[in-house]
C-alpha cells in the first residue's frame, strides 16, 4: 500500500535550567494513498467537456442570432438579446436537474427547455439561410442540439430513480419543511402588520393590550413579586392566537387590580399612580388617585388585604 508523509506540529515539554516550557516540535505522519477513482475522473472529464460544448453552442448562437437581429436593431442590442435564446434552454436544463426528485416539478422545465431549444435552432438556421449558406445554418443549429443531448446523457447517468413509496416519502418530507417555511413567512408578515396597528393605535391615543411583566428586583430589599404594567407590543404575543373582544376584556387587568398588586408589593402611592397612568393613558388622574386611595385603605400595616 502506498503512503504519503505529512508534517504535523505538536507541543512537547522542554526543560532548561530546571524550568519547563511547552515548545513546538515537527514530526511526520504516514497517510495511506487512496487508489485513483477512475469513475470519478471520467465523470469530471465528461462534465468539463459538456460545459465546453455548451459554451461553444452559446457563442455560436449569439454570433448567428445577433447578426440576424442586427438587421433590424442596433448591434449591441442584437447581440445582447441573442444570448437569451440559448440561456433560456440552459436555465431550463438546470432547473430540470434541480427537480430530479420531483417528476411533477421537472415536467415544466423539461418541456420549456425543448421549446426554447427549437426556437434557438430555428433562429440559427434562418441566419444561415439569410447568409446564403443553408448548410451553415443546419450545422450551426445542430451544435445547440448536441449540447443539450450531452447534458441529458450526463443527467441520466447521475440521476437516482426513486420507487413509488420512496418518492411519496420524499414528497411528504418536502411538504413538511415547506409548511414550516410558509409559517415563518406568514408569521413575519403578521408581526409587521400587528406592529403597524399598534403604532397607529398609539398615535390615535387608544389603549393597547396590557400585560403584567414581572420585573427583576434591583436590590435584595425589594419585593420579588413586584409587578409593573407595560404596554405589550403585538410581536411579544406572536406565539399565541389573537384574543376575542370578550377574552381581551377578561385578560386585561383593571385599574383596581393593578393598584392592589403594586400596593401589596410595597410600591409607594405616587409610583402606583404614575405606573397606572402610563399603562392607561386614557384614564383620568383624579380617578386613578381615588382608586389608589380606596385600595390603600383596604390594606393593613403588613401589606395584606383585610
Amino acid at each position: 500500500m502506498k503512503t504519503r508523509s505529512k508534517q504535523r506540529t505538536r507541543l512537547v515539554p522542554h526543560v532548561i535550567n530546571g524550568k519547563e516550557h511547552k515548545v513546538e516540535e515537527q514530526y511526520e505522519v504516514e497517510f495511506p494513498v487512496l487508489p485513483k477513482d477512475w469513475d470519478d475522473l471520467v465523470l469530471k472529464a465528461v462534465l468539463a467537456t459538456t460545459c465546453a460544448v455548451i459554451l461553444g453552442a452559446v457563442a455560436w448562437s449569439t454570433v448567428s442570432i445577433g447578426d440576424l437581429l442586427s438587421q433590424a436593431a442596433p448591434t449591441w442590442v442584437s447581440y445582447l438579446v441573442a444570448g437569451v435564446f440559448d440561456l433560456a434552454w440552459i436555465i431550463c436544463m438546470a432547473t430540470e436537474w434541480l427537480s430530479r426528485y420531483d417528476p411533477r416539478k421537472a415536467t415544466l422545465p423539461k418541456v420549456a427547455g425543448w421549446v426554447a431549444l427549437a426556437i434557438s435552432m430555428g433562429a440559427i438556421f434562418t441566419h444561415g439561410n439569410v447568409a446564403g449558406s443553408v448548410w451553415v445554418g443546419v450545422f450551426g443549429a445542430v451544435v445547440s442540439a448536441l449540447a443539450k443531448g450531452m447534458w441529458l446523457v450526463v443527467m441520466r447517468h447521475t440521476a437516482r430513480d426513486l420507487d413509488g413509496k420512496a418518492r411519496q416519502w420524499v414528497e411528504a418530507e418536502t411538504a413538511e419543511v415547506n409548511a414550516q417555511l410558509a409559517m415563518i413567512t406568514v408569521t413575519r408578515q403578521l408581526n409587521r402588520t400587528r406592529a403597524r396597528a399598534a403604532d397607529e393605535l398609539a398615535a390615535l391615543g387608544q389603549p393597547s393590550t396590557l400585560v403584567v411583566e414581572r420585573a427583576a428586583p434591583s436590590t435584595e430589599h425589594e419585593h420579588p413579586e413586584q409587578a409593573r404594567p407595560v404596554l405589550a407590543r403585538p410581536e411579544q404575543q406572536a406565539s399565541t392566537p389573537p384574543l376575542t373582544e370578550h377574552e381581551h376584556r377578561a385578560a386585561t387587568p383593571s385599574m383596581a387590580e393593578l393598584a392592589r398588586e403594586q400596593l401589596a408589593s410595597g410600591t409607594s402611592r405616587p409610583d402606583v399612580v404614575a405606573s397606572i397612568l402610563q399603562a392607561m393613558p386614557t384614564a383620568k388622574p383624579e380617578s386613578v388617585k381615588a382608586e389608589v386611595r380606596r385600595q390603600a385603605k383596604k390594606l393593613d400595616g403588613t401589606g395584606q388585604y383585610l
